[in-house]
C-alpha cells in the first residue's frame, strides 16, 4: 500500500507517541512546596486522564495538600508493570489490566474513572469494513493486531465470536502497542484491528477507518478503574481519600462545563504529544461518561445478595481472562474492590464540600 502525505504525517505522530509515552510526564501541577504531600499517579494517553489534568491546571491539588507527580504509559499493561516496581501510588486502566494488577500485585480498585464501551472497537478501512459486515466469512484466516492484556483484547475476542460467529481457530491475534497498531494499519499490513480512542480517530483520519464492532454494540461492561497500591493505601488512607475528592470535583466540573472540558482535553493531548482533531473532542466526552460520587457509591454498594454492580462486572472480566489463560483464577472482588475511600469522601464534610465546588 502506497502511503500518502497525510498517512506519513500521522505515522510520524504515532512514532512521537511511542517515544513520548515511555517517559514520565511531570510538571502538570502548578504549585510545588515542601508542605505538599507528593502523590504519584500512573496514567495513559486517554480522555480519562483529563480529570487530574484539569485539577492541575486549576490548582485544586494544593487545596487538599497534595502534589501530583504524573507519569504517562502507552497502555494499561505498562501501567501495571510499572506499579510492580513501585513507580506510582495511584493509577488507572481498563478492566483487564485492573484485574491483572489485582491478581499479580494485590492492587485495590477504589473507583470507576469512566465508561469506555463505545470507545474501544475493532476497525477496518471503510471498503474492507463494508465487506466484512456483509460477509463475516471474509474475516476467517486473518490476523488482527491488538494490545495484549488490555481491554482491546477482550473486545476483539467478543466481537469476533459474538458478532461475527468465529471460533478462536478461525483467526489469529497479534500483540502490538497502540502506536504500532496505528502504523501497521496505515501501511496496509493488516485488514482490521482492535484499538481505542484516540487511536481510532487517528485511523479514521489516515485510512478512512470504520467501526466493525464496539464494546457498546455488545453491551459489554467496559470501564476504566482507579486503583491504589496496597503499601500506599495502608500508610496514607487519608491521602487516597483526598485524591478521590480531587478527581470527583473534576467530574462535577466536567459535567457542568462540557465545552470548556473539550478545550482542556485538547490541551491535555497536546501536552503528551497526541494530535487529535477538534471535531473528535465532543465524541470523546460523550463516549467516555464519568460518574459522580453518588453514582459511584451506588455502583460499589452490595445488594441483598452481597454483590455490587462492580463486583459483577469484575467477575465477567475475570471469566474472560481465565478463558484465554491470562490468569489462573479471578481475584476475589471482596478483597480487591473497596468503597472505603468513596465513603471517606462522602462522610467528610470538608471533602464533600470541596467536591461540590466543582459545580460553581
Amino acid at each position: 500500500m502506497k502511503l500518502n502525505t497525510k498517512s506519513l504525517k500521522l505515522i510520524g505522530i504515532s512514532m512521537l507517541f511511542i517515544s513520548t509515552l515511555q517517559q514520565p510526564v511531570m510538571g502538570q501541577e502548578k504549585t510545588s512546596t515542601n508542605e505538599l504531600f507528593p502523590i504519584r499517579i500512573g496514567q495513559q494517553p486517554a480522555k480519562w486522564s483529563l480529570e487530574w489534568f484539569v485539577a492541575s491546571e486549576k490548582g485544586w491539588w494544593k487545596e487538599v495538600g497534595l502534589k501530583p507527580e504524573i507519569s504517562t504509559f502507552a497502555s494499561g499493561a505498562l501501567v501495571i508493570a510499572a506499579g510492580a516496581s513501585n513507580s506510582w501510588d495511584v493509577g488507572a486502566s481498563g478492566n483487564i489490566p485492573s484485574v491483572l494488577g489485582a491478581s499479580k500485585y494485590g492492587l485495590q480498585t477504589i473507583a470507576l474513572i469512566d465508561g469506555e464501551a463505545a470507545a474501544i472497537a475493532m476497525v477496518a478501512p471503510k471498503a474492507k469494513a463494508d465487506q466484512f459486515l456483509k460477509d463475516s466469512g471474509a474475516l476467517k484466516g486473518k490476523t488482527f493486531p491488538m494490545t495484549a492484556n488490555s481491554t482491546g483484547h477482550w473486545v476483539a475476542s467478543e466481537c469476533l465470536s459474538k458478532k461475527f460467529g468465529l471460533q478462536q481457530s478461525d483467526y489469529r491475534l497479534v500483540n502490538l502497542s497502540p502506536p504500532d497498531i496505528n502504523a501497521a494499519m496505515m501501511s496496509g499490513k493488516y485488514d482490521a484491528a482492535s484499538i481505542w480512542a484516540p487511536n481510532t480517530y487517528i485511523l479514521e483520519e489516515a485510512i478512512d477507518a470504520k467501526v466493525l464492532c464496539s464494546g457498546a454494540d455488545l453491551k459489554m461492561p467496559i470501564h476504566s478503574y482507579i486503583f491504589v497500591t496496597p503499601s500506599f493505601s495502608k500508610e496514607n488512607s487519608d491521602k487516597v481519600a483526598k485524591f478521590l475528592a480531587v478527581f470527583m470535583r473534576a467530574v462535577v466540573w466536567e459535567r457542568k462545563n462540557p465545552k470548556e472540558a473539550e478545550i482542556y482535553l485538547k490541551k491535555f493531548y497536546e501536552s503528551i504529544g497526541v494530535k487529535v482533531d477538534e471535531k473528535y473532542l465532543p465524541r470523546e466526552i460523550k463516549d467516555r461518561p464519568v460518574f459522580d460520587l453518588d453514582e459511584q457509591l451506588k455502583i460499589f454498594s452490595p445488594d441483598a445478595s452481597g454483590q455490587s454492580d462492580i463486583m459483577r462486572w469484575w467477575n465477567e472480566v475475570g471469566n474472560f481472562m481465565v478463558s484465554v489463560k491470562m490468569i489462573k483464577s479471578t481475584p476475589d472482588p471482596q478483597k480487591n474492590i473497596t468503597n472505603k475511600y468513596l465513603k471517606m469522601v462522602q462522610d467528610d464534610p470538608k471533602l464533600r464540600a470541596f467536591v461540590a465546588e466543582g459545580a460553581k
